[in-house]
């Protein structure tokens, strides 16, 4: 991806999220393992995409989760979802495994 990425809406939810994808919006899953799976893959990875809309949690989860972490300086691995946009309006949901934390700002958001 050689455009400039920003994120575009921050704790994306499930509902926004998979009917984006359903539309035709571009994905990345990344793993807690590093791994990244694609909306571009062949074959695709269909068990990513079904694992995100049985995971994904919702925005005031997230906050609800973020707020516990920081209490108690643990937290467990949830799956979130992001939307970013390109300089030429393009989408990509990121849905990412980790604790309740936003992805840092990045060049390429499809990237661990």
């Amino acid at each position: 991806m050689n455009h400039t990425w920003r994120r575009a809406h921050e704790s994306y939810g499930r509902d926004d999220a998979l009917s984006a994808v359903d539309h035709g919006a571009t994905w990345v899953f990344l793993w807690c393992d590093g791994r990244a799976s694609r909306s571009t893959d062949e074959p695709l990875d269909e068990g990513a995409l079904a694992y995100a809309r049985s995971h994904v949690i919702e925005p005031a989860e997230r906050v609800r989760l973020l707020a516990k972490a920081q209490k108690k300086h643990r937290s467990r691995t949830v799956v979130m979802a992001e939307r970013w946009e390109d300089d030429l309006g393009r989408r990509l949901v990121v849905f990412y495994e980790g604790g309740p934390y936003l992805l840092e700002d990045r060049a390429e958001p499809d990237r661990r």
